[in-house]
């Protein structure tokens, strides 16, 4: 699997760096993400306080080396609440404002997906529909790009 590098730096100093994996061979290109599906991210993230939204992305490296920072990223940090078990989304958003999931981690969930194809896919468009819809069953933070704030 080709990997995303992600380097993150958070308002107090403290960094980080994340290993996703691209999704370009899962779904035969990237996934289209409509721009309704953002809308409903957003209204998430006002109504409930297990959501927030801050900027942190310091540096993105593509799977060929090539520094692709100064995009319109986002990088969706989600934590089931019941099973604790943590889901990561790198998003690039389009003029348009639709969007593409271009990778995701960590590399536990990207091994699934990777190992079950077509139910993976499946599972993958669920977690990203139920995120949106039940909100209660996540917390979830949506990092933008430092060079935003």
């Amino acid at each position: 699997m080709k990997t995303w590098e992600i380097s993150l730096k958070y308002s107090d100093g403290s960094a980080k760096k994340l290993e996703l994996f691209d999704v370009k061979n899962l779904f035969n290109g990237y996934l289209k993400i409509k721009r309704s599906y953002f809308d409903r991210l957003l209204k998430a993230i006002k109504i409930t306080k297990n959501y927030f939204t801050g900027n942190a992305i310091e540096r993105i490296i593509s799977p060929d080396k090539d520094d692709w920072t100064f995009n319109p990223w986002m990088l969706i940090l989600i934590q089931d609440n019941e099973k604790k078990k943590p889901f990561w989304l790198l998003i690039k958003r389009e003029r348009d404002l639709s969007g593409e999931l271009v990778a995701i981690g960590p590399r536990v969930f990207a091994d699934y997906n990777d190992s079950n194809s077509d139910e993976a896919r499946r599972d993958l468009k669920r977690l990203m529909t139920y995120l949106v819809v039940y909100i209660n069953k996540f917390e979830c933070g949506v990092l933008l790009p430092n060079y935003l704030s």
